[in-house]
C-alpha cells in the first residue's frame, strides 16, 4: 500500500462496516429514516477514493419493486437519476446526496434502495486507505468520534465489505403527506477532502513528533489552566455570558482536564494536537509558542472535545449515558459554534455539560495552592446567583443531575 491518507469517512459516520467496490470505499444513511408516502428522504453517501490516482465511478441506483410471481413488478421508490457519474481525484472524499421519494405503488414497510458501483482506476494505482482499521480512541469517555475532528489522526474502527451492491434501508409508513413545497430531487456532490490537504496533516505530525519532549514540559497542568482561564473569561464574555469567578475556575479546569486526558496517552495525544497544528500550518502561522496556538487556534477544538468528555464524565458518574448521542452532538455544536462566533449563549449550556463535569472532577485536578473546597463553594455560590437556570420542563433532569453532583462534591 502507498502512504496511508487520513480517514475522512469516519469523521461523518460511525459505522463498523464500509462498503467497497473497484476502488471506492463508502457508507451512508437515510435522513430521515422513516417517511410517509410522497415525502422525500435523502440518502447521504460518504465516499472516498482509496487509490493514489484519479478514479472514474458510475453508481447505479436500483429501487425496490412491488409485486411478485403473479403480479407485474412496479417501482415503489424513485430518484431523478438512476445513473450517477463521479470523477474523484487521488484520495478524494466527498458527500453524495440522493433525494428519494415514493411512487403511487409504494407499500408500507422497510424497503432497500441498492447502490451498485462500477469504477476504473488508472494503471499502477496503489491503495492509500486500508481494508480495515482500529481506532486509537479510548471509548471510556467518548463513545463516538463523529464531528470531533479526531478520526484523521486517531483512525476509525471498521472492516471493509467488498461488494458490487450495497443496500440502504428506508421505512415508509402512514398516510400520504405531500410536501408543502416542491422538494429538491436532483442529486448533489460536495467535495470534503482532497489530496492537497494531506501536506499540512503530515507536516503537523512531523513537527509534533520532533517537539514531543519539549511539549510535555510546556503543556503542563498549571500552564494550560492559566491560559484557559484567561481565554475562557474573554470568549464567554464576548458571547454575552460573563462568568462568575467559580464558573471561570471550573471551566478552565474542565478544559485542562480534557487536554490532560489526551496528552496522558501516546495513542490519544495526536487527537488533541494534530488538528490544531494542521490548522495553524494551513494558515501559515508561527507554531513556536505551543500555548498560544492551543489557546487561540485550538480553543474551538479543545472546547468541542471537552464537551464530549464532559458528557462521558457525567455518564461514568451515573453509570449510563443520560442523553442520546444526537442530542449531545447538537448541544456540542451549539456551544462551540456560539463561542467561536461570539454569539449569545444561554447559561444553561454553560452548565450542561461543562460545569456539571467540571464540578465532578474538581477534586481530581488540584492546582498549586488551590483549596478545592473553596472552589466548590464558589461554584455553588455562582449557581445560586442564577435562579432561572434549568426552569424549562425539558431541563428538569439536568437540574436534578447537577444538584446531585454538586451536593456530593461539597460533602
Amino acid at each position: 500500500m502507498a502512504v496511508s491518507y487520513p480517514d475522512i469517512i469516519g469523521e461523518y459516520i460511525d459505522q463498523s462496516e464500509r462498503f467497497f467496490s473497484s476502488g471506492l470505499q463508502y457508507g451512508g444513511y437515510f435522513e430521515p429514516t422513516k417517511i410517509a408516502p410522497e415525502q422525500v428522504a435523502n440518502l447521504y453517501l460518504f465516499v472516498q477514493n482509496v487509490f493514489n490516482t484519479p478514479l472514474k465511478t458510475q453508481l447505479s441506483v436500483q429501487v425496490p419493486q412491488s409485486g411478485g410471481f403473479l403480479r407485474a413488478k412496479k417501482d415503489m421508490l424513485k430518484v431523478e437519476s438512476e445513473e450517477i457519474e463521479l470523477e474523484l481525484s487521488a484520495g478524494e472524499a466527498g458527500l453524495l446526496a440522493i433525494p428519494v421519494t415514493t411512487t403511487e405503488d409504494v407499500e408500507e414497510g422497510e424497503h432497500s434502495l441498492t447502490i451498485e458501483v462500477k469504477a476504473q482506476a488508472q494503471k499502477g494505482a496503489q491503495r492509500v486507505r486500508p481494508t480495515q482499521s482500529q481506532s486509537s480512541l479510548d471509548t471510556a469517555l467518548i463513545d463516538s468520534p463523529v464531528g470531533l475532528n479526531l478520526v484523521s489522526s486517531l483512525g476509525a474502527t471498521y472492516t471493509e465489505n467488498s461488494t458490487k451492491k450495497a443496500p440502504f434501508k428506508l421505512n415508509v409508513a402512514g398516510k400520504p403527506a405531500p410536501p408543502e413545497r416542491a422538494p429538491q430531487t436532483k442529486h448533489s456532490y460536495e467535495q470534503i477532502w482532497t489530496e492537497n490537504q494531506v501536506q499540512f496533516f503530515n507536516q503537523a505530525v512531523k513537527e509534533l513528533n520532533l517537539r514531543e519532549v519539549k511539549l510535555k514540559d510546556e503543556l503542563n497542568v498549571e500552564s494550560l489552566y492559566a491560559n484557559f482561564f484567561g481565554e475562557t473569561t474573554t470568549r464567554f464574555a464576548d458571547a454575552g455570558l460573563p462568568l462568575r469567578i467559580g464558573e471561570a475556575i471550573i471551566m478552565a479546569k474542565i478544559l485542562t482536564y480534557c487536554c490532560q486526558y489526551f496528552l496522558s496517552s501516546p495513542k490519544r495525544r495526536n487527537g488533541l494536537l494534530v488538528p490544531i497544528w494542521e490548522q495553524a500550518l494551513a494558515n501559515e502561522m508561527n507554531t513556536t509558542d505551543s500555548l498560544d496556538i492551543i489557546r487561540g487556534v485550538g480553543y474551538y477544538h479543545v472546547l468541542r472535545l471537552a464537551i464530549a468528555v464532559s458528557f462521558g464524565i457525567i455518564a461514568k458518574a451515573f453509570g449510563r449515558q443520560l442523553w442520546p448521542l444526537q442530542e449531545r452532538q447538537l448541544v456540542a455544536n451549539h456551544i462551540a459554534d456560539s463561542i467561536e462566533a461570539g454569539q449569545d449563549l444561554d447559561p444553561e449550556f454553560l452548565y450542561l455539560p461543562l460545569l456539571m463535569a467540571g464540578t465532578q472532577i474538581c477534586g481530581n485536578l488540584k492546582l498549586k495552592g488551590e483549596d478545592p473546597g473553596l472552589t466548590l463553594a464558589l461554584i455553588a455560590k455562582a449557581r445560586d446567583a442564577r435562579p432561572n437556570l434549568f426552569l424549562d420542563d425539558d431541563m428538569v433532569q439536568a437540574d436534578k443531575v447537577y444538584n446531585r453532583i454538586l451536593k456530593q462534591a461539597l460533602q
